[in-house]
């Protein structure tokens, strides 16, 4: 270890530090399934639920444990066996142009992660999920959804790398500044373009047909003066018993999307509840605030990016001698991944914020205040959902606050409200 460059040792540092801290919350997560049923949650949770849902959680807590040792024994072997040198004299052979030889260099790497990836997925899908009732997706349609995840990758992903990396090669001491502007744009415009042609890719989005939830959902949007384009209807229930549901766009663009299990699995008051805390969202224009959080973050992250790049102990790190700057790009990922695990800690503690803020949104403008509980009960149950997630892994992971949490700030609520 000691004729290791003293940059691949505190990479090596960064990345075991936040591998273990993952570890460690998966196993005090583990830990808090050892625990009864509490008394808050006995009033509404049967004890044949509350088992099968910690069996199910046991068997996602297993299955991330060894995905994630897995995925890091891959990246340790290839980097220590001096697999990043070799691709880069690889590509460098094809006496492509600076940019292009970029692309295929990072392409390359993300094909391989991709790949090992795919037993866990296909295990998750159709032995995990199977196993406890929520999985319907069949073989073709998960393999056809695996080619599209790929040419999207392809036709959006590889523009957009091949872009950022002429920035990097032409742009000189400016650059990081453009490619924030370029990642910004990106962002905005796929806000747009995901509800309209990405989505539809993968489920198929029918208009909600009229009748009694169609007229209550556009009664309950005018009295609380609530503009709404278009309702839709998506077949979650082609791949999934599991049920969502979510607004998107702004004005009279809004569109709001139900997932067909949503509608099967709840009443009237329950369905407009759970669309009145995706409205409590775009009320307190939660959207917004997180892309110009975001937007700050990328910022801060191509600064980052402008001074490590030039650094060679960022290519040193990983057994190269030449400094591409494709390389030290996807370098920068690797290192920057585990110390930007606090900014995602404070991203998800500010999406909790925000959930409270549409839950008592829910509570107050719903026409049956108490429904949102009803409803996200029954979504606890019928997800067997972690109901005591230890707070480390809520820290790290949960961009929602755990169900119990949420019912209970509810409770409160409608407790001063009738008071």
């Amino acid at each position: 270890m000691s004729s290791l460059p003293s940059s691949t040792l505190l990479f090596l540092l960064l990345i075991l530090a936040a591998h273990l801290l993952e570890m460690l919350a998966l196993l005090l997560d583990r830990q808090q399934l050892q625990k009864p049923l509490p008394a808050q949650l006995a009033a509404w949770v049967e004890q044949e639920t509350w088992q099968k849902s910690q069996t199910y959680s046991r068997a996602r807590q297993t299955l991330s444990f060894w995905s994630a040792n897995y995925q890091l024994l891959i990246l340790l072997f290839f980097w220590f066996a001096g697999g990043f040198a070799w691709l880069e004299q690889t590509v460098q052979q094809w006496n492509q142009p600076p940019w292009l030889t970029g692309v295929l260099y990072i392409a390359v790497l993300l094909f391989g992660s991709y790949l090992s990836s795919l037993p866990f997925d296909l295990y998750a899908t159709f032995v995990q999920e199977a196993r406890f009732g929520f999985n319907r997706t069949s073989l073709p349609t998960w393999l056809g959804d695996q080619l599209k995840m790929l040419l999207l990758a392809l036709l959006l992903g590889g523009p957009l790398l091949a872009a950022l990396l002429l920035l990097l090669h032409e742009a000189g001491p400016y650059a990081w500044i453009y490619g924030w502007g370029m990642m910004t744009t990106f962002s905005l415009l796929l806000q747009w373009i995901l509800p309209r042609w990405i989505l539809p890719l993968f489920n198929r989005f029918e208009p909600l047909p009229a009748g009694e939830l169609r007229q209550a959902i556009l009664d309950y949007a005018a009295a609380i003066h609530f503009p709404v384009g278009q309702i839709f209807s998506i077949d979650g229930s082609r791949r999934s018993s599991k049920a969502n549901a979510f607004v998107t766009g702004f004005g009279k663009h809004r569109r709001i999307a139900l997932y067909d299990t949503l509608i099967q699995q709840h009443t009237l008051p329950e369905l407009l509840a759970v669309l009145a805390h995706e409205v409590g969202h775009a009320r307190h224009w939660h959207l917004l605030k997180m892309l110009l959080l975001g937007t700050l973050h990328t910022g801060i992250l191509f600064g980052l990016l402008a001074l490590l790049l030039p650094w060679p102990g960022l290519y040193q790190g990983f057994f190269l001698e030449s400094m591409p700057l494709h390389a030290g790009l996807l370098f920068f990922g690797l290192v920057i991944g585990p110390i930007d695990l606090f900014a995602g800690m404070l991203f998800k503690a500010l999406s909790r914020h925000f959930e409270y803020q549409a839950d008592h949104f829910a509570v107050s403008s719903a026409p049956e205040q108490g429904a949102l509980i009803t409803a996200l009960r029954t979504l606890a149950k019928e997800n067997l959902s972690n109901l005591m997630p230890h707070p480390l892994s809520v820290l790290l992971h949960y961009s929602h606050p755990p169900v119990g949490q949420r019912i209970a700030a509810m409770e409160r609520s409608l407790q001063k409200r009738t008071a």
